[in-house]
């Protein structure tokens, strides 16, 4: 039995969450089963990173991609946008792109942004096997919707990276807005691949190391993920532990959207997060890192990783890679596959600034209580996101495709 020949189509290239899944994922694929290939959107590090895996991998920064957006008119515009400018631009990737999956079986796409891609991948080669991951929970738009449909008409198969994605899809791709039957999609939900972390990783310098709790967020500000709540949780903070937390936050702090309060009274003056934190006379207990190519080493020097999202998603690949080097997770929502209270950390079903500064404040005078938390999180997250056995089932999933028969004409 030959390998199957796949090609993967990723837009953030090492850049985001969806790129390093993806990247660990073909990093523990079975090779005698699968033979890997790559186009990133986005150049980086994931270029090196493949080349030492031997697995072939070209930058294309034509690759055309349509985002669902939280507005209908930011739609419309986006859409004007890609059809008269990113499309047309596109002209030579696509080319090269039918050249590309005419040595392959099967082409899966890394994010449901490449349906358009795909829509044309299907009309140019009709026989195709096209797979996509679906890593997201798009807005209830109209375009969101329409989206959702057409993947459901475009792909052979699916995979999600969890029961939440799946039902979302579900729902979504049946139409929100009525006149269509709920669609099944075809496809496991396989979590997503995370390897163990490396025990030799040293912590970044520019990360005070001392004896106060060290609790780490990796998230660019943006109001969903909810950064701007860990200047209420260091708020919170009862007085005798307030100099015992550091809270960390690698990402970037630049203020964008439209703003309530405070935090939009701050951003309208040019200021940035930290700045908000200042206003809020909470800045001596943040440490501000900026953009971070390396979020292991942040991880590295932490205690605990907080994710306040207000989106009801406590499973991202942050959440997932922290609970993997060991540390105990505080987020927000009512999965509690990974992150679950009393067990690898606290999930609060909903926002509740100070329970969440009294947990951190119990921390502090706990630390078996960190380690054993910790130690569970590990345990977890090794358990359903092995790179080995994930890298299993994404092959099988990728093999039982391509062993389709062909589509209707």
């Amino acid at each position: 039995m030959s390998p199957l020949k796949v090609l993967c189509l990723d837009i953030e290239g090492g850049h985001g969450g969806s790129s390093r899944s993806l990247h660990q994922a073909l990093q523990a694929v079975d090779r005698t089963l699968v033979a890997p290939s790559v186009i990133c959107r986005r150049g980086g590090w994931i270029e090196d990173a493949y080349a030492d895996l031997d697995i072939p991998c070209r930058v294309a920064p034509a690759m055309p991609r349509m985002t669902a957006l939280d507005r209908e008119s930011r739609n419309a515009v986006d859409l004007l946008r890609f059809w008269f400018s990113s499309w047309p631009r596109a002209k030579d990737f696509r080319r090269q792109l039918l050249a590309a999956v005419d040595t392959v079986e099967l082409v899966h796409c890394n994010h449901i942004s490449l349906t358009p891609l795909a829509i044309w991948l299907r009309r140019k080669r009709p026989n195709l096997r096209i797979t996509l991951h679906i890593r997201t929970r798009p807005y209830l738009t109209r375009y969101g919707a329409y989206q959702a449909r057409s993947a459901a008409r475009t792909f052979d198969g699916f995979v999600f990276i969890t029961e939440n994605e799946r039902d979302y899809f579900i729902a979504q791709s049946g139409g929100v807005y009525g006149g269509a039957e709920p669609h099944d999609p075809p496809g496991p939900v396989i979590y997503n691949s995370v390897a163990s972390a490396d025990a030799k990783i040293e912590p970044l310098p520019e990360i005070p190391v001392n004896d106060r709790l060290r609790a780490v967020c990796l998230s660019n500000f943006d109001l969903t993920r909810g950064v701007d709540r860990l200047v209420d949780v260091a708020a919170a903070v009862p007085e005798d532990a307030r100099g015992a937390i550091l809270f960390i936050v690698a990402g970037d702090v630049a203020l964008n959207g439209n703003l309530p309060g405070l935090l939009g009274k701050v951003r309208a003056e040019g200021g940035t997060l930290a700045d908000y934190a200042r206003a809020r006379g909470v800045a001596d207990q943040f440490c501000f890192l900026g953009y971070v190519s390396e979020p292991e080493r942040v991880l590295a020097a932490g205690h605990v990783l907080l994710k306040p999202t207000r989106r009801d998603d406590p499973w991202g690949r942050d959440i997932l890679e922290a609970m993997s080097a060991g540390l105990p997770v505080a987020s927000v929502g009512r999965y509690d596959r990974f992150v679950e209270t009393g067990q690898t950390g606290l999930l609060q079903p909903h926002f509740d600034a100070g329970e969440l500064a009294n947990w951190l404040a119990g921390l502090v005078t706990d630390r078996s209580a960190v380690k054993d938390l910790g130690r569970n999180a590990a345990e977890r997250a090794q358990r359903l996101c092995d790179p080995t056995a994930r890298a299993g089932d994404l092959a099988s999933f990728w093999r039982e495709v391509a062993e389709q028969a062909p589509p209707a004409e």
